[in-house]
């Protein structure tokens, strides 16, 4: 991928992900409609191929538990919070679970390398506030690394999944022509970045192209 399109879909994501403390990306909480609230697991995004849907479903749960699978006085925190607590080597566990965890499953999903680049950034200054003494476990369980990046991998996911879905005539695009205008590519070579369908199976891909003949209708001269 050139460095143009690598910045594109950098922008694009960092436009769309908050930059500020990561909801859960695991749980949400919803009222019912007797006005009580639940915990709910969040739904996936649409238009997913088999091992993208299983992969994040799989990355979220851990990043809810490494990040925010228990409330401590009121503050969620997860397993990365206590394990940095023992100083020296739980901050080189924690790196290390941070990365074979989410990370390292994230890369064999096609991703570009300039979001796999920024889920190594987000490591890197979870390991880094790991070292400084006491305030460093307070802002680690702040920052929730795993959890920025789980956002992260599900953002460019989703934008996959509205392209598929786009492809098979079943709604819009998921790139706006305004981000392509602000990163200076066509939406058509915007749209290959995010590989739509990537990662189907022989039968998945079958049923699609099947999809897309029963809903392209044919032009009149």
């Amino acid at each position: 991928m050139s460095a143009l399109a690598s910045k594109a879909v950098t922008k694009i994501l960092k436009d769309r992900v908050s930059t500020q403390a990561p909801p859960d990306p695991h749980i949400e909480i919803i009222v019912d409609a007797k006005g009580k609230t639940k915990k709910v697991v969040r739904p996936l995004p649409e238009g997913l191929s088999k091992r993208d849907k299983k992969a994040l479903k799989k990355i979220r749960r851990r990043a809810h538990y490494l990040d925010k699978g228990m409330n401590l006085c009121g503050f969620r925190v997860g397993w990365t919070f206590f394990i940095g607590i023992i100083p020296g080597l739980g901050d080189v566990v924690d790196a290390g679970l941070n990365y074979c965890l989410v990370v390292r499953p994230s890369r064999k999903l096609d991703i570009p390398d300039s979001l796999l680049s920024k889920m190594l950034v987000n490591n890197a200054i979870s390991a880094g506030l790991g070292f400084i003494p006491i305030a460093g476990d307070i802002f680690l369980a702040a920052w929730k690394a795993n959890s920025r990046n789980a956002h992260l991998l599900e953002e460019f996911l989703k934008i996959r999944g509205q392209e598929l879905l786009a492809a098979q005539g079943q709604g819009p695009s998921g790139i706006h022509p305004d981000e392509a205008a602000a990163v200076g590519l066509s939406p058509d070579v915007l749209r290959q970045l995010f590989a739509p369908g990537s990662g189907m199976s022989a039968h998945e891909d079958a049923e699609t192209g099947q999809g897309r003949k029963a809903n392209t209708k044919p032009v009149r001269a």
